[in-house]
Parts: structure tokens; C-alpha cells; sequence
């Protein structure tokens, strides 16, 4: 029997994905880099001469057309002879004048204090690291609310969601929508236009009401703004619908607990509780997303806990809940767990 033929200038598996990682880093400093230039801000749906540009900015002609050119290969900017536009992509995300921009995003994903988080994986895995724990006062002021804000709107979640939950046969009765730790208010702004007459509240902390107000008027909703601390206080009550969307990930379990004892008193009997997160499977290694997550959350945190769906559903049973569906949303990464007061 022949011993089969190996390739020694061949890998036996295939390093696509991870130089795609790899290569990947390169890029999204890149355009980082390039957005912190302002260059969005200059360039026009009308082709401009590549001096124009250049002079606006301040900046060299002959290093400028590297500089525009490595834009174009990026399809966020396009090429005709010397001259140079900004594509739809780059004019719908990163102009600031824009509703989608992901401006604060972009500056949340690449602070230094992100970097320094994984910087320290090192030192945390030999137990030398020093916490920063979870202070919500700290971490949600206004540039991370709409960070949030942005990457919703970018990846079609609020329209998907808002889908899920108003073809279920609840919605067609609510009339009082809590959307707990809200901020921004996407998520009931957006039910509340397949269905006017719904009475939305926002429930989050006190410096959330800026961000609140600015989505508030850029997309026309009803919303009242309830200010504090789903940690410490009681929540309106009468809710037939409360969201709790990606909030809690970085706490103990004990903690959340209580909070979702305090979202079961606040509905009304038979009401629903629609609860959105980056669920980790059984295994606890997917999805990716959720997976690295909790990586990160432990770093900074040792007491945080990145709840899998079946530790999800057992924590609202426990309290009173009937988990009556698991669905997925958007590319599968998050799930939305459907529950409602018995």
C-alpha cells in the first residue's frame, strides 16, 4: 500500500481565517487612523482635485494621493483621474451629519482603554492584574450611548427586533412599553411606529436623558424618560411589555437576579418580558462574539458573568417567569429570550 503524497510546502489546514484576522488588525487601524484624519468631512459626493482636498485639509498633495488611494482601495473613497468623491458607504457611516454615523463606536472600539483591557490578559491569567470593576455611573455617559446607538442602527438590529416582537400576540394588546436600561430608546421608538398609540418609558441612569432626548427628536418618538438605577430602585409599574436589551453582561449573577425580580413586580399579570443578549451555548465557546465577551468582562471584573441561555432561562424561572420561546436575531450571534408573567 502507497503512502499518500504530502505536500511540504502545503499546510494540512487551511490559515485563511486566521490571516484574515491578522490582516485584518492592519486594516481597521487603517481606517481608524483615517477617520481621525476628518478626512469624511472633506470629501464630497462631487469628484474635488486631489490639491483642493489636500489644501483644505492641510496636508501635502504628494502624500495625500497615497493617502486617498489606500482610501479608494478601502471603497470609501472613489478614484476619477486626480479627482476624489466620498462613496455612499463612508457618507452614510462615518459623516457626522449622517443618522447612521458610527462615529462614537469607531472611537469606543479603538480607545486605549480598550487596548489596555486585553493588554493586561497576560497578567490576568497569572492572576496579576489589578480590577477595574463595573461602575455603571462611569460607564454609560453619553459618548457610549450612542456608540450603542450606532451599532444598532448599522447592523439592522432594530428593524429586525421590532419585527420579532410586534408579530407577537401580546403586542397587539400593549399599551405600556418599559425599555429597561434603554438609553437611546431605538428599540420602543421603533415598535411605537407599527403601533402609534403605545405609551413608551425609558428606565436608565440620569446622564442618559441627553442621548435620549437627541434619538427622540432625530427619529419623532413619544418616549418619557424615567430616571435611575435599575441596581437600587423599583421600576414603574402596569408594564405589558418590558425589553431588556444587552444590558447586565458584566455583573454576578445575584445582581441580576434581583434586577429581574424588580422587571417581574414592575409588569402586570400575563405581561412579557422580551430579554436580549449575547447568550453563550452550553459549551460556553459560542458564538465567538458572546465568547470573547466574557473573556473581557473577567478581566476587568472577576465577578462578572456571561449567562448561557439555559442559565438565563433557569434564573427567570426562579423568579416566575414562563419562558415560552428562544429566537435568534440578526446573524444568530444574539438571542432574544420570550417571557411572561405567570
Amino acid at each position: 500500500m502507497e503512502t499518500p503524497e504530502i505536500n511540504v510546502l502545503q499546510a494540512q489546514v487551511d490559515g485563511k481565517n486566521l490571516l484574515g484576522l491578522i490582516r485584518g488588525y492592519q486594516q481597521a487601524n487603517f481606517l481608524y487612523q483615517a477617520f481621525t484624519t476628518g478626512i469624511f468631512e472633506y470629501l464630497t459626493s462631487e469628484p474635488q482635485n486631489l490639491e483642493e482636498i489636500a489644501v483644505k485639509m492641510g496636508c501635502q498633495t504628494d502624500r495625500m494621493r497615497f493617502f486617498l488611494n489606500a482610501l479608494t482601495a478601502m471603497e470609501l473613497a472613489a478614484k476619477e483621474g486626480e479627482q476624489y468623491r466620498i462613496t455612499p458607504l463612508a457618507q452614510t457611516y462615518l459623516c457626522r451629519d449622517s443618522r447612521f454615523y458610527l462615529g462614537d463606536l469607531m472611537n469606543m472600539e479603538f480607545s486605549l482603554k480598550q487596548g489596555s483591557a486585553w493588554g493586561m490578559m497576560g497578567s490576568w491569567l497569572k492572576g496579576d492584574s489589578k480590577e477595574e470593576g463595573h461602575n455603571p455611573q462611569e460607564i454609560f455617559q453619553a459618548s457610549f450611548v450612542r456608540a450603542m446607538a450606532q451599532g444598532v442602527l448599522s447592523d439592522n438590529s432594530v428593524v429586525q427586533t421590532a419585527e420579532l416582537i410586534s408579530r407577537h400576540p401580546c403586542f397587539a394588546e400593549a399599551r405600556n412599553i418599559l425599555d429597561l436600561g434603554g438609553g437611546h430608546g431605538l428599540f420602543p421608538m421603533a415598535l411605537q411606529r407599527k403601533k402609534p398609540d403605545l405609551k413608551i418609558t425609558i428606565f436608565d441612569l440620569p446622564q442618559v436623558k441627553e442621548v435620549s432626548q437627541e434619538y427622540k427628536e432625530a427619529f419623532g418618538g413619544a418616549v418619557d424618560f424615567h430616571p435611575g438605577n435599575f441596581y437600587e430602585d423599583e421600576l414603574p409599574g402596569n408594564q405589558d411589555i418590558i425589553l431588556a436589551f444587552d444590558i447586565l453582561h458584566p455583573v454576578e449573577p445575584a445582581k441580576k437576579e434581583k434586577v429581574f425580580a424588580r422587571v417581574y413586580r414592575a409588569l402586570r399579570p400575563g405581561g412579557y418580558l422580551f430579554y436580549k443578549l449575547w447568550f453563550l451555548d452550553d459549551a460556553r465557546t459560542k458564538p465567538r462574539r458572546a465568547a470573547l465577551f466574557a473573556v473581557k468582562c473577567k478581566i476587568t471584573n472577576s465577578h462578572s458573568h456571561v449567562y448561557t441561555s439555559r442559565e438565563a432561562i433557569e434564573m427567570l424561572e426562579k423568579i416566575g417567569f414562563e419562558v415560552e420561546n428562544i429566537l435568534p436575531v440578526g446573524d444568530n450571534s444574539t438571542t432574544m429570550l420570550v417571557a411572561r408573567k405567570i
